[in-house]
């Protein structure tokens, strides 16, 4: 009888494979005291370490050839930042002074804090890059004993229907993989937004995270099927259930390949509605892929990654150079720029107060923006200088209401002003929009989509916050159900008023991209949908099998539903899925 490995499906698809089991990236931290004479000599074995463990990295990044997926290239170069940042450089270097203690234990310690901040942190992505800095921390650790970081194949090395089976993957490990035929990963630590799963994802690799003691599980050369659609792993499949995800992996193959056929296509329903779809993009590697399945535009652009991993927030010139390079690389089509999207648990060096104890509700979105004007009008003149470049909207978050949409304008003015009191050239009347992620917002929407010129509707924190659910909190993942009443009356008001105005509106959480949503966004009047450019193609598929006026017709009823199953039945009965 097959072993069942469980864990959260981080990529999508069926691997099937032969493990290759993967020793530990760590090192055994030791821990002594050092004689006051000591003291110099360990420091700069420290440093040593650290300029040993940069210069590794570097030779890995020179290395890296053109099939290498943009976002393995973009972690290395992440970790590279993170070798010249005070937190993992100076911060052991005082642990050593005020304990006497040597270089690993002070790397250790300095870790250890770093982890704690980015535990109390709300937001989920955010939360997930503590995996960068165990890398980085690994690779110095590993310099500090003379140890080469973890290898995992020669050149040579064929990866035909592997499996790897390890406690995480460090980016700078997966030089060549996609061209190498590895068939899955099965990852012991993670979530589906740590590293790991973002690039096994960005591979088209199936992948499985969060398996804990698989290692210990997982004999070398032991026959696994990776389920990435459901998150698990067996482990001696008998051949009845081998055959079937044969079928299943090769059904998957050919919905891929027809599924690229609709690159081109525009999205329309079975009835003949032309709907818009948007791509959302964390990083500029996303905006390749957005053009490559056929989106019509970028409907959130998220800024935040230029200010992770720094002591100091990103200057004026480096984020216009950019969000620049973002506008040319979508060659003509729109890009929304959502501005700074960072709150309390990150804590940027801006003086804000110490770590919230509950930073969901803290100073966040457009809240820290508009307490220090300074670091708003310094991305605001960058965003309307990129936008000499192509068409630019902006995108401002977490709006609370119309006094937070007021007061952004008027810094955006100021920042114009500024612009042309300095000569430098930049757009004028960039339209403005605003997230609608606050039960407050959603029920001022009258006045809000009055001031702004667009409205999207960002559905991950609106749900959270109507229905008071954490949800990354198992504890109450029960009760996260995106089709409460509730839920979908803000949505089909916001809607219809943007729409009864004349102004855009858009969705951009979770639900635009998960086809099981969309028969219930047609009907609630829905026409735009930002999702992930890997979710666009199916949607465009599954636009094409729905009737659009029917589900136009089932509104009401959707409204007056008691709870997600009456809903379900609803759409069941009229789409018959």
């Amino acid at each position: 009888m097959a072993l069942i490995l469980s864990g959260q499906g981080a990529s999508k698809g069926i691997g099937i494979g032969r493990a290759r089991v993967l020793e530990s990236g760590g090192v055994e931290i030791p821990e002594y005291t050092l004689d006051p004479d000591q003291i110099g000599a360990e420091i700069d074995r420290y440093r040593a370490a650290v300029s040993a463990a940069r210069a590794e990295l570097t030779v890995v990044a020179d290395r890296l050839g053109p099939q290498v997926a943009s976002e393995v290239r973009e972690f290395i170069e992440t970790h590279l930042m993170m070798l010249e940042d005070d937190a993992l450089v100076e911060s052991p270097i005082e642990f050593i002074r005020a304990r006497s203690c040597n270089a690993e234990w002070a790397l250790k310690q300095a870790r250890d804090q770093l982890f704690a901040a980015f535990e109390q942190m709300q937001d989920d992505y955010f939360r997930s890059r503590r995996d960068d800095v165990d890398q980085v921390v690994k690779r110095i650790a590993a310099a500090l004993v003379n140890r080469p970081a973890r290898s995992l194949f020669v050149e040579e090395d064929a990866l035909d229907d592997t499996v790897i089976v390890a406690d995480d993957i460090e980016p700078a490990e997966l030089n060549g993989l996609a061209e190498r035929g590895l068939a899955a990963f099965v990852i012991e630590t993670g979530g589906p937004l740590s590293h790991s799963s973002i690039l096994a994802r960005s591979l088209g690799v199936p992948c499985v995270v969060g398996v804990r003691g698989a290692r210990q599980m997982v004999h070398e050369g032991q026959l696994l099927i990776v389920d990435g659609d459901r998150g698990f792993a067996l482990i001696d499949p008998d051949g009845e259930r081998l055959t079937r995800y044969r079928e299943r992996q090769h059904e998957q193959r050919r919905r891929a390949t027809q599924l690229l056929r609709l690159a081109g296509t525009a999205a329309r329903t079975a009835d003949g509605d032309s709907i818009r779809l948007w791509a959302n993009a964390e990083q500029l590697k996303d905006l390749d892929l957005a053009l490559r399945h056929g989106a019509i535009g970028i409907g959130l652009f998220r800024t935040e990654f230029l200010y992770l991993n720094r002591t100091q927030p990103p200057e004026e010139e480096e984020q216009y150079q950019s969000y620049a390079d973002a506008v040319k690389r979508m060659q003509g089509h729109p890009v929304t720029l959502r501005t700074l999207d960072i709150g309390a648990d990150k804590q940027l060096p801006l003086g804000q107060d110490p770590a919230e104890a509950n930073p969901a509700l803290g100073l966040r979105g457009i809240r820290l923006s508009l307490k220090f004007p300074d670091l708003f009008r310094t991305q605001i003149r960058a965003i309307l200088r990129a936008a000499m470049h192509g068409p630019v909207t902006m995108l401002l978050p977490m709006l609370g209401g119309p006094e937070d949409a007021l007061r952004a304008r008027a810094l955006i003015r100021e920042a114009e002003d500024e612009l042309r009191a300095s000569g430098v050239a930049f757009q004028e009347r960039v339209p403005v929009g605003g997230m609608i992620e606050v039960p407050a917002a959603a029920i001022a929407a009258p006045r809000m989509v009055e001031i702004l010129d667009f409205i999207s509707i960002g559905t991950n924190d609106l749900i959270q916050y109507t229905l008071a659910i954490d949800r990354g909190n198992q504890a109450v993942a029960r009760w996260y159900e995106p089709l409460h009443p509730a839920v979908l009356r803000l949505i089909s008001s916001v809607i219809d008023i943007a729409v009864a105005m004349g102004k855009p509106v858009s969705l951009c959480g979770e639900m635009a991209g998960d086809t099981r949503y969309t028969a219930l966004l047609l009907a609630l009047g829905l026409s735009d949908f930002s999702l992930h450019p890997r979710g666009i193609l199916e949607l465009k598929e599954t636009l094409s099998r729905l009737q659009r006026k029917p589900l136009l017709g089932l509104k009401r009823r959707i409204l007056e539903c008691n709870g997600g199953d009456e809903v379900t039945a609803v759409l069941k009965l009229a789409t018959g899925r």
